[in-house]
C-alpha cells in the first residue's frame, strides 16, 4: 500500500475498530465486524446501496438480541472501521479513476473522524449509514460530494407517467440512450451539505464521465429529486444550475410525480418555499434528470476544471 494517506485511515480506523469492539464482552458464535463488511458486500448487480443481504441483517439481530441496541451501535462502528481498514489495504481503489480516488480517499477521511463517536445514524434502517457501509464495500463511489451508485437503472415505469401523448418521446429518449439500465445514479449525503454548491456539483459530473470510461457499459448518470423541477426557476432561482447545466449539456428532465416525498424535502430547508407552499403558491414536484453516456462526456471535455 504505496499511498501514506491510506496508510494512515488504515491505522486510525483499526485503532476505532479495536476499542469499539474490546467495550461488547462476548460476540455471538461466528459474528465479527470484518464477517459482517463481507456479508454487507455480497450483493448482486443490480442491488442498489439500500439493500442489505439477509445474512448481514441477521447478524445484527443476533447482536440486538444478545448484547442490546447500544451494542449494535458499536458494532457498527467497528464493522465501519474494519471496511476501511480492508478498502486501504487493498488494491481496490487503484483500479479506479484516479479522479473517484481522491474524492474517495476524502470520504474515507470523513468517515474516520465520524466512527470515532457513536450515534444514532449507526443503525441498518438510517440512510447515512447506508451510504456510509456502500462506500468502505465500494458499492457506492464518491464522486465530489455526492455518491453514485451504478446497480441501477431506470424504472420503465416513467414512460407512462408522461400521459398517452408523451409516451412516444419518453420511448424515443431511451431509444436514444441504449436502454433502461446500467445507469449510474447520483445521492446527495447529508454529511457532505456543506459543500452543495454549483462548483462541486460540476465535479460530480467530472467524476460520472470518469467512471463511464471505467465502466463502459453504463449508459448515463440520473437523478431523482424536487430540485429539478423547472417551477423553482421562480420559487429558488438560486437553485438552478442544478437543471440548467445539464439540460444545456444535452440531459433530459422528465416529470415523475406531484407532492409526495418532495413535500417534505423540499421545505425542510427553506422558509420562503414552505410560506409558499402554505399560501397555495407552489407545489414541490419530483423530476429525473437523465445524462446520456455521450452528451456528458462531451460536456467532462469541454469543462475540465476541478479538484484534478
Amino acid at each position: 500500500m504505496a499511498n501514506p494517506d491510506l496508510n494512515t485511515l488504515a491505522e486510525e480506523a483499526r485503532e476505532i475498530s479495536v476499542g469499539a469492539v474490546s467495550g461488547l464482552g462476548r460476540l455471538p458464535g461466528g459474528v465479527s465486524p470484518s464477517g459482517f463488511i463481507a456479508e454487507y458486500s455480497a450483493v448482486g448487480p443490480w442491488d442498489h446501496y439500500r439493500h442489505v443481504p439477509r445474512t448481514a441483517v441477521a447478524t445484527v439481530r443476533r447482536i440486538a438480541e444478545q448484547l442490546g441496541p447500544k451494542a449494535v451501535r458499536s458494532f457498527l462502528r467497528a464493522a465501519l472501521g474494519e471496511g476501511i481498514v480492508s478498502l486501504a489495504t487493498s488494491n481496490r481503489l487503484e483500479a479506479l479513476p484516479p479522479r473517484i480516488v481522491f474524492h474517495h480517499i476524502r470520504q474515507l477521511r470523513r468517515l474516520v473522524d465520524a466512527i470515532a463517536r457513536d450515534g444514532d445514524w449507526l443503525d441498518l434502517s438510517q440512510d447515512i449509514f447506508l451510504k456510509e457501509c456502500g462506500l468502505v464495500t465500494l458499492r457506492l463511489y464518491a464522486a465530489g460530494f455526492q455518491l453514485v451508485d451504478v446497480r441501477c437503472g431506470i424504472p420503465r415505469s416513467l414512460v407512462w407517467r408522461a400521459g398517452v401523448l408523451g409516451i412516444p418521446g419518453r420511448m424515443m429518449n431511451f431509444l436514444r440512450l441504449g436502454g433502461f439500465k446500467p445507469f449510474a445514479q447520483i445521492h446527495t449525503h447529508v454529511p457532505n451539505l456543506g459543500e452543495f454548491n454549483e462548483e462541486n456539483r460540476n465535479e460530480c459530473y467530472r467524476c460520472c464521465a470518469a467512471l463511464f470510461e471505467f465502466r463502459p457499459d453504463l449508459l448515463g448518470m440520473f437523478g431523482s429529486s424536487w430540485f429539478y423541477d423547472p417551477a423553482l426557476a421562480e420559487v429558488s432561482p438560486h437553485l438552478n444550475y442544478l437543471r440548467d447545466v445539464p439540460l444545456a449539456g444535452g440531459a433530459d428532465l422528465m416529470f415523475v410525480e406531484q407532492g409526495g416525498g418532495a413535500v417534505r424535502d423540499a421545505l425542510e430547508t427553506s422558509n420562503r418555499r414552505r410560506r409558499l407552499y402554505e399560501e397555495g403558491k407552489y407545489m414541490p414536484r419530483s423530476y429525473m434528470l437523465i445524462w446520456g453516456r455521450r452528451p456528458l462526456l462531451a460536456w467532462a471535455l469541454g469543462n475540465p476544471e476541478g479538484a484534478l
